[in-house]
């Protein structure tokens, strides 16, 4: 912990106040922990990803592993079965951590394993959307739109304001 930049106190410049209740739950405990982890991440071997700021890979002689991190959860996969299994052992003797499994749900994406890969849907969005609607005894087709069909913003019902 230090003092705030532009908050030092001249007198004590390393002086901090000891909390007596925890960091979580105020307003810079993600940012602290997010700071915390990702620091982290390279003394077990991960880079930075450069086209995504929260995508951590790793390449080991068996393989990639992949961590992507979301706030406070993360996902961790990659070809490197033993690595993923070390990983996960080593970041659980650092930060408290729930291995909830397979994943099945991340960001509003759903999650299905096939015998080749994976299947991403966002079928449980797209059903709220119908929902929050009003939509949901609509017939389903094709082409909600005639071919050829202009659509002009002042013209028809408005179905939802958000």
């Amino acid at each position: 912990m230090h003092q705030p930049q532009g908050f030092t106190d001249p007198v004590h410049p390393d002086y901090v106040c000891h909390l007596k209740k925890s960091l979580y739950g105020l307003k810079q405990a993600p940012r602290a922990w997010n700071e915390k982890f990702t620091c982290f991440l390279p003394t077990l071997g991960f880079k930075f990803s450069n086209s995504d700021p929260s995508l951590f890979v790793k390449i080991t002689d068996h393989g990639v592993i992949a961590l992507l991190l979301y706030v406070d959860d993360i996902v961790i996969t990659g070809s490197d079965k033993l690595g993923i299994t070390s990983i996960i052992s080593e970041l659980s003797d650092v930060f408290d951590m729930k291995d909830l499994g397979p994943l099945s749900f991340f960001l509003g994406i759903g999650i299905r394993y096939k015998e080749k890969g994976l299947f991403l849907s966002q079928e449980k969005y797209a059903n709220e959307l119908i929902q929050k609607a009003g939509l949901e005894t609509c017939r389903d087709c094709n082409t909600p739109c005639l071919p050829h069909a202009q659509l002009l913003k002042d013209e028809g019902t408005t179905l939802l304001m958000l």
